[in-house]
């Protein structure tokens, strides 16, 4: 007798065979039970989940000579001739090598003949989504409004190309992906029952690989039998398939979240000398990824699912090692790289440089962590340390209340407690001399603005300091240029005038703007040189000694700010270097 693959051997022949599509067989057994029999299914889903199985053991189940409860016989003559191919009224179709519009006319044609044996005439098209256009509109008025007795069954991994119109008049049913429990205990049956020793390991990583395909696995299986008699390891799947080992994968992902890039590097040449495949690599470490993205998110409470008991405990101990932003961020660079390797010529390169991004980005500061950590410069001004990855911000102390021992005196509380500090003196303001330091400075206002915005110069070239009134500063304008006027109330330029202003003046002030024909003009000592400069008043200034103090205060003011405690700080805590200062 001619050898025969575990995958046909193993083909579910009944409803309860079937593994992990519950919710499509609860459908089909409820409608044959209740008469309530569409005229056309769809079956849609991945390879190898059973979607022509399902539409075999329907079609038995419709046609059973003696069946019940929706359930076929699998002794009737119509049931064991359906299970080989050879029953007449249930036509299988490839859609593939049958797409053509002469097919579809053939098979309309047989739609007009009553079945032979069987209560209906099925019609099975796998992979029905590579019938052409023109096939599918030939189709359409039989599909809609076909005889009692014909039933269409369809099955595609495709549904996106099949034409709406078609779709509207099936009944579709999704079949999922096989859990990998459920793949391991299917593989677990079908080793006892062929005598074969499979250890729990090999199970898992045979199952990893079929990557919810039951056919997949069990080809998969049937391959290591032939390549190793009856007793496989885990080892053995791994060579055969080119896979890489659980404990290979989680040193891997915990060298990334550890930033240990001679680690990964040493892991990946390792892998690249035992000949891994490097597109399943980064596929397989995606995956893991994603688990540990909803250990993370979930605090450890993983849902059941995919992964044992073992594989949830050491997703739980690397939790702690990392973010979900940093995980997140990690998953895209190995998506990224996963669409790269199909065209690159080097592989290894390739996945060694996406690693190493991945290395980094798991040991780069957030954007949150550096705020924080700002904050709390600000706060306490004292010098810290630079901040280490996934460490959050610390938050700066603040001094305990001074403890006072029972029965202590008055004079020894006040000893122990520090009296508060009186607020200085608020300086005395002389309206009319600072209005005339304004007029003397005026020209080197207008300079310095301009070295921040240069449409600060050209508003307040024909302006003037009109008067001082407590904390307000009135500048006046020339009636004849009163788009300076406009122009001069922009954010950026009135702060930068405001800033310039309160620091000749050493307090805070506001300023504000009106037109001269308003304004009785004060007479403000003005300097004798021209408020704009040239190149010889430059030189002059840079010459005479007593100019050089004025053009040189911004760059004081500048050596001040970086002599600053909290910026050097800043730059010591993110090894930073100052490129420029905007005011």
């Amino acid at each position: 007798m001619a050898y025969e693959v575990l995958a046909r051997k193993w083909r579910p022949q009944q409803f309860e065979d079937v593994v992990g599509q519950e919710h499509v067989v609860r459908t089909l057994i409820n409608a044959i039970s209740s008469q309530r029999i569409a005229h056309a299914y769809l079956f849609v889903g991945p390879r190898g989940i059973g979607k022509t199985t399902l539409a075999r053991i329907f079609a038995k189940a419709l046609n059973c000579q003696k069946g019940r409860d929706g359930l076929p016989c699998d002794a009737c003559d119509s049931c064991l001739e359906i299970a080989t191919g050879n029953d007449l009224d249930v036509k299988e179709i490839d859609g593939a090598s049958n797409n053509g519009v002469d097919q579809v006319r053939d098979l309309r044609d047989t739609v007009a003949y009553t079945p032979v044996r069987g209560n209906y005439k099925i019609f099975i098209i796998d992979e029905v989504h590579m019938l052409s256009t023109q096939a599918f509109n030939a189709l359409l008025k039989t599909l809609e409004e076909p005889p009692p007795h014909v039933k269409f069954i369809f099955a595609t991994t495709e549904p996106q190309k099949i034409l709406a119109t078609i779709l509207s008049r099936c009944q579709r049913f999704d079949l999922r992906r096989i859990p990998t429990p459920a793949i391991v205990e299917r593989l677990k049956l079908i080793a006892k029952e062929e005598k074969v020793e499979v250890d729990d390991d090999a199970m898992l990583a045979i199952a990893r690989g079929a990557e919810g395909g039951l056919r997949d696995a069990e080809s998969a299986l049937d391959q290591l039998i032939s390549f190793k008699g009856d007793t496989i390891h885990e080892e053995d799947v791994l060579s055969v398939f080119g896979m890489v080992s659980r404990e290979v994968l989680e040193a891997l992902a915990e060298a990334i979240l550890k930033g240990d890039i001679p680690a990964v590097i040493g892991i990946v040449a390792e892998l690249d000398q035992a000949g891994k495949d490097v597109q399943r690599l980064v596929v397989e470490l995606l995956d893991y990824f994603r688990h540990l993205l909803v250990c993370v998110s979930l605090d450890g409470k993983m849902p059941p699912g995919d992964l044992t008991e073992s594989q949830v405990e050491q997703l739980v101990g690397q939790s702690a090692l990392a973010n979900v932003d940093r995980i997140l961020k990690i998953t895209e660079l190995l998506i990224e790289a996963d669409g790269q390797l199909r065209y690159a010529l080097s592989r290894r390169t390739l996945l060694e440089t996406a690693l190493i991004r991945c290395c980094r980005s798991a040991s780069v500061v957030s954007l949150q962590e550096i705020l924080n950590r700002i904050n709390a410069l600000r706060t306490s001004g004292s010098a810290v340390q630079p901040v280490a990855a996934g460490t959050p911000a610390p938050v700066a102390p603040t001094a305990p209340p001074a403890s006072i021992e029972p029965g202590a005196t008055p004079a020894a509380v006040s000893e122990t407690v520090p009296a508060p500090v009186a607020d200085p003196p608020k300086k005395k303001v002389d309206p009319e001399s600072e209005l005339a330091l304004l007029g003397q400075q005026w020209t080197n206002i207008i300079n310095r603005a301009g070295r921040v915005t240069v449409m600060a110069r050209s508003c307040f070239i024909d302006a003037r300091p009109l008067r001082v009134e407590g904390d307000h500063v009135v500048i006046g304008f020339d009636p004849e240029f009163e788009e300076n006027l406009v122009n001069a109330r922009t954010p950026r330029i009135a702060q930068t005038i405001e800033r310039i202003i309160a620091k000749i003046l050493g307090r805070t002030v506001s300023v504000d703007y009106t037109l001269l024909e308003d304004e009785t003009p004060v007479p403000v000592a003005m300097p004798a040189e021209s408020p704009v400069e040239s190149p010889t008043a430059k030189t002059r200034e840079r010459s005479d000694p007593e100019s050089q103090p004025a053009e040189e205060e911004g760059q004081q003011d500048d050596e001040s700010l970086l002599e600053d405690p909290a910026v050097k700080n800043v730059l010591q805590t993110f090894e930073g270097r100052v490129v420029g200062i905007r005011r």
